[in-house]
């Protein structure tokens, strides 16, 4: 199935922050029970970035995210600074962006990170499961959302334990519209849109790349937001896990690598 781009006749320039440039941060939420979330993956590069853990040596992340030979992969984490915890410590052996991402629109932002090794499953360690389809799913809907992001506007670095938040799914073209990003960028039928009216829920710089979490179910990659995180006319922008990324996130992990 071809992607389906929302048609529009929105402008290029704009000026929005990307969540991982400067580590986005949950805002509005509270700290997760440690290790609920044992598919969490904190990625520690030139910036703090979120990712999903969905296969023992692949994890999910946004392509936005900058990463390198030297990016360090962590498993198991709750809290950064907690050298108690059992912490699974991993390189990048092969950094995989969509071959479609724009970073300009910021189209197609997903990436595969396959890792040096193998994480080793229990408790704190576990993997999630790919949703069986790319599901559009409706506005009103309530998501979850996690990472170790900045918790508020004012803050210079992000938290150090992890952080989640209910938001909710909103109308595409709401988001578009004067009121909203006014089409720049182009929210399209491969986001989502989603935070609060009120604007006091929202992932912030270091989350991105971290889950979009639907009735448990992964649906989205945390990808951008404006400079102002929680801003109610700038909620912020997921990419949505359409069947066409699935196919591609199935083929390429299945791949010989």
């Amino acid at each position: 199935m071809a992607l389906v781009l929302t048609l529009s006749l929105c402008a290029a320039a704009f000026l929005l922050n990307i969540h991982g440039g400067l580590g986005v941060k949950i805002i509005g939420g509270k700290e997760a029970k440690p290790h609920s979330m044992p598919f969490m993956v904190l990625i520690k590069g030139k910036y703090i970035c979120g990712g999903i853990l969905i296969e023992s040596n692949w994890v999910l992340t946004a392509a936005h995210c900058e990463t390198d030979k030297k990016t360090q992969v962590f498993l198991g984490v709750h809290s950064i600074s907690n050298k108690k915890e059992e912490q699974q410590k991993f390189l990048i052996k092969k950094r995989i962006p969509h071959p479609c991402f724009d970073r300009k629109t910021r189209e197609n932002d997903l990436m595969l990170l396959q890792l040096t090794g193998n994480a080793k499953l229990n408790k704190n360690v576990k993997l999630h499961s790919l949703p069986k389809n790319g599901e559009d799913i409706k506005a009103g809907t309530k998501c979850e959302v996690a990472g170790w992001g900045i918790t508020n506007n004012k803050a210079t670095s992000g938290s150090d334990k992890l952080m989640h938040v209910t938001i909710t799914i909103l109308d595409r073209q709401m988001c578009n519209d004067k009121k909203h990003y006014n089409c720049n960028p182009d929210i399209t039928n491969n986001m989502f849109c989603a935070g609060d009216k009120r604007g006091r829920k929202d992932t912030c710089s270091g989350d991105s790349g971290g889950p979009l979490l639907c009735k448990g179910i992964l649906r989205g990659i945390t990808s951008f937001g404006h400079k102002t995180c929680g801003d109610p006319k700038k909620p912020g922008i997921y990419t949505r896990l359409t069947d066409t990324y699935l196919s591609w996130i199935k083929k390429t992990i299945g791949g010989d690598f």
